[in-house]
């Protein structure tokens, strides 16, 4: 088959990009041909594969995304692609992964519903989601779904739920104590130092003020034992004088975006994910496989694996910092756990890894 994949934009530390080429090479693999459009691609391009950058103009969001669609549209216009597969929301496509939430159920006041930006994107939803479109939905999240059928009516038989799909490369390693050890040196953590580690792009959406608030809130001769890192891609200037204006600008350090997060992880001792929005939550599972265990917020999809595994804590909704910081506390300096058993027990027994597979047997109609 000749596939046609697209999204808005390709960056290497974006769980969705991530997520697209996972898929596209699980495609690849299966024989079939592939071709990437995209408004803009940062990093490494795949070999096996040709990527078209169709660019991305316009003053707005809205603007940018509705002149890629159209572009997009010509560029396939004779391609005779069997399929079409967007990671983001564009009017025509035979398949969708869906990664993010449901707009329309978000609270919208009147006025705002009015505006062109809202418009224009409660049109594609719909061109995607609504009764009348024939796209097939990959589903990341069971809550997601029901609220994309709550708002659209959306027949049940369009949607197809994935299990989670993290590289079996996160599993931790033999040596992974002396990868730890490395990696604790590399970034300065001293031996009675406890690492809290953030990991994500995005970081309004992620939390990253409410990890740097609750480690503000710790004891005293508790936070001055901790160094929270955080890595992903954004710009840090306004959380760095948020944990300036607590006093924690000394153990705050932002690592932008990262090709080691295995070794990390394996390094941390506490995964914080406190987000406020966040449809799966990958990392998490990440986190656990590699035997760190994971404090997150319950807006978090995976986050019930958290629960099922003993592998950290849960903050219920609505997060209450207090109760985010007291259990920051426990998991750091109070818990008698044996977390690399529990990650081990969890890596061995859960559907964690096989979700590209699985996407890539349903574009190509050869899942069983």
């Amino acid at each position: 088959m000749k596939l046609a994949f697209t999204l808005f934009k390709y960056f290497p530390y974006g769980g969705l990009q991530k997520d697209m080429w996972r898929i596209a090479h699980a495609c690849a693999d299966l024989g079939h041909q592939v071709e990437i459009f995209c408004g803009v691609w940062q990093g490494e391009k795949p070999i096996q594969m040709p990527v078209y950058e169709l660019g991305k103009k316009g003053w707005s969001n809205h603007t940018k995304n509705r002149r890629f669609s159209e572009r997009f549209a010509a560029a396939i216009a004779e391609k005779n692609f069997d399929q079409v597969i967007g990671f983001d929301r564009l009017p025509g496509l035979d398949w969708y992964y869906a990664a993010d939430s449901c707009f329309k159920a978000k609270k919208i006041s009147p006025w705002y519903a009015l505006t062109p930006r809202v418009r224009h994107f409660l049109r594609v939803e719909a061109s995607v989601f609504g009764r009348q479109s024939s796209t097939q939905l990959l589903m990341i999240s069971q809550a997601e779904m029901a609220s994309y059928q709550q708002c659209y009516q959306t027949q049940s038989e369009r949607f197809y739920l994935l299990p989670p799909g993290i590289s079996p490369d996160r599993i931790a390693p033999k040596n992974s104590d002396e990868i730890a050890t490395a990696t604790r040196q590399m970034l300065g953590i001293e031996d009675e130092q406890k690492l809290l580690l953030m990991v994500g792009s995005g970081f309004k959406t992620k939390g990253v003020d409410r990890s740097i608030r609750a480690l503000a809130e710790l004891p005293s001769e508790q936070r001055q034992r901790v160094q929270l890192k955080i890595a992903g891609q954004d710009s840090p200037e306004r959380y760095l004088a948020l944990a300036k204006k607590l006093g924690v600008a000394s153990q705050v350090e932002f690592l932008g975006g990262r090709d080691d997060v295995p070794s990390l992880l394996l390094a941390a001792d506490l995964l914080i994910h406190p987000a406020y929005r966040e449809n799966t939550g990958t990392v998490l599972l990440e986190a656990m496989v590699a035997g760190t265990p994971v404090l997150a917020s319950e807006v978090c999809g995976y986050s019930h694996y958290i629960r099922d595994y003993s592998m950290g804590f849960v903050v219920p909704s609505p997060l209450q910092l207090s109760l985010l910081s007291q259990q920051l506390s426990v998991l750091l300096f109070n818990s008698q756990i044996d977390w690399q058993a529990n990650g081990r027990h969890f890596a061995n027994t859960a559907d964690i890894f096989s979700m590209p597979v699985r996407a890539a047997e349903l574009i190509t109609g050869s899942a069983q």
